[in-house]
């Protein structure tokens, strides 16, 4: 009896004790639960996740996530805002189910993220560093400053149409702007989430790591877009940028099919081409310049300079060789500085007989271009030509008639000797420059007129009716003249003036009388 009364009292005072504990503890049960500020300082940031829903979090935690990445989830943009400053936190938060806690410090500063695994809910609490202090903590208006600052540098960034991201110390992508996952987006086949750790884009940079590179995307629509891929350094990490390079590579390589174009026409042409940079060094030149010199390519494609070539051209004796070297020495400056001008044209007769034709021509950036023509054949067939005309010419001034050729345009194009000393004309002057009118005024001017059907008055009617015709002219020293119009071929009228045999019988048996 004795026993159960003790019994009795032992249990009613546990009861009471119970009901005092669960008193005392009631009131902190919601905060070991699921409360976003259980066992957390005001000024510590809490988050609570399920897999990757926020399903509460501290007003400063919200703040917080408001100033990562727009277009992401709130689990993608805490990773982005965080994992740059936290290293090995995606690692960490992927194991925290089977570790059950973490704590990761900010690497070279001094805040701190823990995260605890309570039944399948993930909480992380960020522990910002505060100033001890009076000296620790920013004034209001400094504070305000830098807030409005950081946020102006947020908008920027994100309103950025240059893709811009940051890596992970494995090689993934820690933080990106929305240029760069609207690029992500423009690759994926179908509209869906994007999944964290973001994927990389773009190749690492060649050699250090910053070294500029370029490089191609295609996206899911088939298209394909360059980029040219910077790198610079940001507190000991590198921070990459993707300048769009759409335009250069349209430009690039119209220029290289325009360049590939001119090589296959400058190939085909039987002209040399040589184009000297601003150094004078040869930057372009076809396959004329080594038949026409005997040049072997390899010297050609050394890049040698104007004067290396000239100077092996004089070796080769294919151009003219200077009286010494000092007037060799001005023909190469005239030659550079002539072509810098556009005026340079010159015939070089190579000691082979050959004959080319140089012409320099300035090139845009201070680059001067020659060419190289070879004339010999020209200049054989001028020559020949040249001496075909001599020859006519001696042929005519050896005949007694005087001889005159009108062209289909009226102009007095050839006489000879007798021509010019029956009506005393210098042929340099007239040949050209005097027409049927102004020959026929001279004739009837030397001429005794002969009544009213005068025939020197008519002479210029027929000419330009090209009608054959023959009549007889009294000169004014006495002689008579016969004359006769004939077209000749190229609508030229032929005009020839002779001594009438009659007359000139008369006259010498006059003259036999007489004496």
């Amino acid at each position: 009896m004795a026993f159960n009364l003790g019994f009795a009292l032992v249990l009613a005072v546990t009861s009471l004790a119970t009901a005092l504990g669960a008193l005392v503890l009631l009131p902190l049960l919601p905060r070991l639960g699921r409360g976003a500020a259980a066992q957390s300082t005001p000024a510590d940031m809490v988050f609570l996740f399920d897999d990757e829903i926020l399903i509460d979090a501290t007003p400063a935690a919200r703040r917080f996530l408001s100033g990562g990445p727009t277009g992401l989830s709130d689990w993608q943009r805490l990773c982005a805002l965080v994992v740059p400053r936290f290293p090995g936190f995606a690692e960490r938060m992927a194991r925290l189910a089977q570790d059950g806690s973490a704590l990761l410090t900010e690497a070279g500063g001094e805040a701190q993220m823990t995260a605890t695994w309570l039944d399948g809910v993930a909480r992380l609490t960020l522990r910002l560093p505060q100033g001890t202090g009076p000296g620790g903590l920013p004034d209001a208006q400094s504070l305000a400053a830098m807030t409005a600052e950081l946020t102006t540098l947020r908008d920027v960034v994100e309103a950025m149409p240059t893709p811009a991201w940051q890596p992970d110390d494995s090689g993934g992508v820690a933080w990106a702007n929305s240029a760069y996952l609207g690029l992500i987006r423009a690759q994926q086949p179908q509209e869906g989430p994007l999944g964290w750790p973001l994927p990389r884009l773009f190749s690492p940079p060649p050699g250090d790591g910053v070294s500029p590179h370029r490089e191609a995307l295609r996206l899911a629509s088939g298209q394909e877009q360059w980029f040219d891929c910077v790198s610079v350094m940001a507190h000991g990490a590198p921070l990459h940028f993707a300048l769009p390079a759409d335009a250069t590579v349209r430009a690039e390589t119209a220029l290289r099919n325009f360049v590939q174009t001119l090589t296959k026409t400058f190939a085909e042409l039987p002209i040399g081409l040589a184009v000297f940079n601003r150094g004078r060094e040869l930057v372009l030149f076809n396959p004329a310049m080594s038949d026409l010199f005997n040049l072997e390519p390899e010297f050609l494609t050394a890049r040698p300079t104007l004067v290396s070539l000239l100077d092996r051209l004089r070796e080769t004796r294919m151009m003219p060789e200077p009286k010494d070297y000092r007037s060799w020495r001005e023909a190469i400056l005239r030659l550079e500085r002539d072509a810098q001008d556009g005026v340079y044209c010159d015939t070089w007769t190579l000691p082979s007989g050959q004959v080319y034709q140089v012409t320099g021509r300035p090139h845009p950036d201070g680059a001067v271009a020659f060419l190289f023509e070879d004339i010999s054949a020209e200049m054989s067939l001028t020559r020949r030509f040249r001496g075909e005309i001599e020859t006519g010419q001696a042929v005519l001034d050896a005949l007694d008639d005087a001889i005159a050729v009108f062209s289909n345009a009226g102009v007095l194009t050839l006489t000879n000797t007798a021509y010019s000393a029956l009506w005393g004309d210098d042929p340099l002057l007239v040949m050209g420059t005097t027409d049927i009118g102004e020959a026929t005024a001279q004739w009837q001017a030397l001429c005794q007129p002969d009544g009213p059907n005068d025939p020197t008055a008519d002479l210029a009617r027929r000419i330009r009716q090209r009608q054959p015709f023959s009549g007889a002219l009294v000169h004014r020293d006495g002689r008579r003249l016969g004359y006769r119009l004939q077209p000749i071929a190229g609508g030229a009228m032929l005009v020839r003036f002779q001594p009438d045999p009659d007359h000139s019988r008369r006259a010498s048996e006059v003259s036999r009388a007489a004496g």
